[in-house]
């Protein structure tokens, strides 16, 4: 026998066509990501068990409903600002166009709060005037939340402008780690001063937590914008980006409701305290989802840094990058599976009700990276229509199956038809992957080469 063995290519072999530059690159992003997030969901989940031990399920659930309109509130104010200053500002950067920096940054954040005050009076009046069901009643809550909506989006949008801004851990520390600290505190003086903390008090609480973050963020924004732009120099002309902030706004809130759409229907179907276990269930089923975004802060700027003609190496950024998400993603998946009754009655007993939807959304989330980030190639290439119309298609099965299924199983039903619309998307957007560069999931090219 010889003494070179032939390398057999399984689905987790390194790939080849990777420089050993952009592999770093993608392993120390995931690195640094994974320990601000992995503080963050012990955090997060931290902070949900101490609301969920000191209420009752259903004030718990009318909380959770709020804010997911603030939410979707939240995407509407922004209207694709966000993803419109992560595309721009490090060209503007990279030119030393320094007021155009400016002008886009205080345009983008002028127009939030120009937005909240019309969308926002627009929702209160309109659940004023036209009674809609789990919203009209609570109306006295919406006139709190209002104001967390523009604080919310001023954070989000404020995040981008950091990560543009290539502070990428500054962008993440606040919303990952002081939101859910300031929760955590918030709820033990309530508990300390022996206070009852209802549906009213939780979404006060969240408003000003949401408020405090604002600010933290905004002087972050402010410090490092003098850091890297100077303010000497003419001022910037306007300039228009209507299409492509459409499609960015599109995008923001397909991706958005899509995450929402099944507890927005559920009080319809069922208790609000069935709201509340649901989102705790869907809460452990987004570890799945997590390898994928701690991966979307280096990916971006590699795909854009390579045009569409790069074919060949775009695949091979693919390829690696699907890779580590999914072999991330199996232990988390594996866990749900085993340990998922144990962590839902961590909450409580009403909770393990929640487990077989858990399992069901878990196989949702961890098809994102079997299927690997077909989107980010998408949004970073100049097809952005794409990625819409994805996530239109998306949402629209998600509301058709979450409507069929709701009535007759429940939180069990709801999360079946999250699995059917998370296969349904990831294979639309492969599809059109491959049909423009070739490129499919390690995981899938058995079935091509069927083919």
């Amino acid at each position: 026998m010889g003494r070179h063995t032939r390398k057999i290519a399984t689905p987790f072999t390194p790939e080849d066509g990777v420089t050993t530059a952009d592999r770093l690159r993608i392993r120390r992003g995931t690195i640094h990501s994974f320990v601000i997030q992995g503080i963050s969901i012990a955090l997060v989940f931290a902070s949900n068990w101490w609301l969920v031990r000191s209420t009752d399920t259903r004030a718990y659930g009318v909380y959770v409903h709020v804010f997911n309109w603030v939410s979707i509130l939240g995407v509407l104010v922004m209207g694709g600002r966000d993803d419109l200053v992560l595309a721009l500002l490090p060209k503007y950067l990279a030119a030393g166009e320094g007021s155009r920096v400016r002008r886009l940054v205080g345009a983008a954040n002028g127009w939030v709060f120009g937005a909240t005050l019309l969308i926002g009076g627009a929702f209160i009046g309109l659940i004023s005037l036209v009674p809609l069901r789990s919203l009209t009643e609570h109306r006295d809550l919406f006139l709190i939340a209002i104001a967390a909506v523009y604080f919310s989006a001023t954070l989000s949008l404020n995040q981008m402008i950091l990560q543009a801004l290539n502070h990428v851990r500054q962008s993440q520390i606040v919303e990952k780690i002081a939101r859910p600290l300031l929760l955590i505190a918030g709820t033990a003086l309530f508990r300390l001063s022996a206070m009852q903390l209802h549906a009213q008090a939780l979404v006060g609480l969240g408003t000003a937590v949401s408020a405090g973050c604002a600010v933290l963020i905004v002087g972050l924004s402010v410090r490092n914008l003098r850091l890297h732009t100077s303010p000497s120099g003419s001022a910037a002309p306007p300039e228009r980006h209507g299409t492509k902030t459409t499609w960015f706004f599109l995008v923001s809130l397909f991706n958005l409701l899509s995450t929402k759409v099944t507890m927005l229907l559920l009080p319809l179907f069922a208790g609000e305290g069935d709201v509340g276990i649901f989102n705790i269930a869907y809460r452990f089923a987004d570890l799945l989802i997590f390898p994928f975004f701690l991966m979307h802060s280096v990916l971006p700027q590699l795909f854009a840094r390579h045009t569409p003609e790069e074919a060949a190496y775009t695949r091979s950024l693919f390829n690696e990058s699907t890779r580590l998400m999914t072999l991330l993603s199996l232990p988390l998946l594996l866990v749900n599976i085993l340990a998922g009754r144990f962590l839902l009655g961590l909450f409580g007993p009403a909770f393990v009700a929640g487990y077989p939807a858990l399992v069901l959304v878990s196989f949702a989330q961890f098809l994102f990276s079997l299927f690997g980030p077909a989107n980010t190639i998408l949004m970073t290439q100049g097809r952005e229509r794409y990625s819409a119309i994805g996530m239109g298609v998306y949402v629209l099965a998600l509301l058709i199956g979450s409507r069929l299924l709701l009535p007759a199983a429940g939180i069990t039903g709801g999360a079946l038809a999250i699995l059917a619309s998370s296969l349904l998307y990831n294979l639309l957007l492969n599809a059109w992957v491959y049909r423009i560069y070739g490129i499919c999931s390690p995981f899938l090219t058995f079935w091509v080469k069927r083919r």
